[in-house]
């Protein structure tokens, strides 16, 4: 199922969605009218603008307080899948762990990490546009492949530190490489090998896209086929390694094939979001990329379209949650470099009238901006300073101690009591698959509790009492409440961190 989504459900969402178009269409008319066209810099600049805004406003996002908890704890030792439940890959913990050695224990790191994934997003970006350039050549168009990319920045959350941030990276180059398999060398398919193996490294979501470099040798007829088939095999391995050795140092390879591919794999729904205006843009540019290879017989346009192919269908068939639109980050990526070489005054080529074209590019450029300006402008009840201010007190009260706090309000920096520490495996994952169910209850959630004492422990998860959940979602027995529920009252005192009660934590006595 495909959901075009507009992100117009509400009555205020929708005025400003035509106020925009009024805007817009007016600004185009008068410079349309003057006859001196009119620049994409200032959509642009807005995009860009809104997206700063959302990475310093937005509130601390779940993803975020998870990697970076894993890293932490893999910097302190820990295995993944063994010692914290975990459905993926930790290549990104391995990577991050070293920095945690040195970090001091701040609620700063969110603003660090938000600063880091700004960078690799703006590697993303130049990388793209390198593509973008090298495929379209003269007819490569900065301004347009800016515009698609700076609209899906808020839409892609690139300011989040995931692990698809370094799979979109790794993924560029692959494509990167690729384009260049055709010919005598024999070096691009060991490079695109390497390259896609990293990024599976990461994260396996547009798993079409490995295909890419074998069905550009086979189409090659001649000698060098079965050596660059051998050779991005080689590259495949190389790539693998640093992943590879990790498992098998750590013993926890078939954790992670139950895990990342098992578990995840049941988890894959036919269901994407795709925003109309960068779907159009994307659509747009592979149908001129295939009409560019049927006139030239440019292979790196046929490349290109290929990609988008095989990113599209890999992105249709991945795991996508309803309005989750990150998922699609690669894709969005790839919409603007397919779309670098289309020019956006031909849509208005069949208008009639200056007004209506006007109207046409004011409603285009409308649908690019508007999602990021709704998405920025949505009532929440929570930000980012609100939210690292609760940290920060987590913080003070967990010391060095333990803690039972579910993320995204998780003092990054402190072990768990117990292997539960994820909303979604907790609340969602449990009550869907009996695996995530059976390795909550591996550990006596009761016991941990009382034996190590921990500093901080959640008092209320949305409204409810957390204690009482567990023993609803049969993690702990009746006895069990019962002795917590007098063990709490005894050692612990409740306290409100936050604005609200939603941000109530059991405070241990000795901590006040």
């Amino acid at each position: 199922m495909v959901d075009l989504n507009l992100r117009f459900e509400t009555f205020p969402n929708l005025l400003l969605f035509l106020l925009l178009t009024f805007v817009n269409s007016l600004w185009i008319y008068r410079n349309l009218k003057k006859k001196s066209g009119f620049s994409l810099k200032p959509f642009i600049l807005i995009n860009l603008l809104l997206f700063i805004a959302w990475g310093r406003l937005i509130h601390i996002n779940g993803d975020e307080s998870e990697h970076l908890h894993c890293a932490w704890m893999v910097s302190r030792g820990l295995v993944p899948f063994r010692d914290f439940w975990q459905h993926h890959s930790p290549f990104l913990w391995v990577i991050l762990s070293p920095l945690f050695k040195i970090i001091k224990p701040t609620a700063l790191i969110f603003e660090m990490s938000r600063i880091f994934s700004g960078l690799i997003f703006t590697l993303i970006a130049l990388m793209g546009w390198k593509i973008s350039s090298k495929v379209w050549q003269e007819k490569a168009n900065l301004s347009v492949y800016l515009l698609v990319l700076s609209s899906v920045g808020v839409l892609g959350q690139f300011f989040y530190l995931r692990p698809d941030l370094f799979m979109d990276l790794f993924l560029l180059f692959g494509l990167y490489f690729s384009l260049e398999i055709p010919g005598k060398r024999l070096s691009p398919a060991f490079f695109a090998g390497i390259s896609f193996a990293i990024a599976a490294s990461f994260m396996f979501k547009q798993y079409l896209l490995y295909l890419l470099p074998i069905i550009i040798i086979f189409r090659e007829r001649n000698k060098l086929r079965a050596g660059k088939f051998l050779i991005y095999l080689i590259g495949l391995a190389a790539g693998s390694l640093p992943l590879l050795f990790y498992l098998i140092n750590k013993n926890i390879l078939s954790e992670f094939i139950s895990w990342v591919f098992k578990f995840n794999q049941q988890r894959i729904i036919l269901w994407t979001v795709v925003f109309i205006a960068v779907g159009v843009m994307g659509a747009w540019g592979a149908y001129q990329l295939l009409s560019k290879y049927r006139k030239s017989k440019d292979i790196k346009s046929l490349i290109l379209f290929i990609a988008f192919c095989m990113s599209t269908l890999s992105a249709l068939t991945s795991t996508v949650v309803f309005s989750n639109s990150y998922y699609l980050g690669f894709w969005f990526v790839l919409c603007a470099i397919v779309s670098g070489g289309c020019n956006i005054v031909k849509m208005t080529e069949g208008a009639a009238t200056l007004t209506k074209k006007s109207i046409i590019l004011g409603l285009f450029f409308s649908l690019l901006i508007a999602p990021s300006f709704i998405t920025l402008m949505t009532p929440r009840d929570n930000c980012f300073s609100n939210d690292k201010k609760v940290i920060s007190k987590l913080m003070e009260y967990c010391g060095d101690d333990t803690c039972l706090v579910i993320v995204p309000l998780h003092p990054i920096f402190n072990y768990d009591a117990t292997r539960l520490y994820l909303h979604w495996q907790y609340h969602d994952f449990a009550n869907q698959f009996s695996s995530v169910r059976k390795d909550l209850r591996s550990k006596d959630i009761a016991g941990a509790i009382i034996n190590l004492r921990p500093a901080v422990v959640l008092y209320k998860l949305k409204n409810s009492f957390f204690i009482l959940q567990l023993y609803q979602k049969t993690l702990i027995s009746k006895d069990d409440y019962g002795e917590l529920a007098s063990f709490m009252k005894e050692n612990y005192t409740v306290k409100k961190l936050g604005e609200d009660d939603k941000h109530s934590y059991y405070i241990r006595n000795d901590k006040i």
